[in-house]
């Protein structure tokens, strides 16, 4: 009996998905400092913009408490889509999109 063994790639969380959530969450930092300065967003896209991004630094808050490993990798899949956006991108998707709740703990 022969038994097939499947190699999946999975990256490591300290090199590479530690990294990735740290650089995401200091993007967000600077897309909170730049908020007000940059005229590219009007009056109702900054303050959809600034609602998503508190809900984002409570989950910063998250992240920071987090105990298990397996917590990095479900925050990690529940942010995919705004990993890899720089900063400007990250505040125009922010601005225009409304962030579904995203919670680690239970209340």
């Amino acid at each position: 009996m022969q038994v097939l063994v499947y190699r999946c790639e999975i990256p490591s969380i300290e090199r590479e998905v530690l990294p990735e959530l740290q650089g995401f969450f200091q993007r967000l930092r600077q897309v909170r400092r730049n908020l007000g300065g940059d005229p590219y967003l009007n009056r109702l896209q900054r303050e959809r913009c600034r609602r998503n991004l508190l809900s984002l630094e409570s989950l910063e808050r998250e992240f920071h408490a987090i105990d298990y490993r397996e917590d990095y990798w479900e925050l990690h899949r529940s942010l995919r889509r705004y990993l890899y956006l720089d900063s400007r991108d990250l505040a125009r998707v922010l601005a225009t999109e409304e962030l579904r709740r995203i919670r680690l703990f239970t209340l």
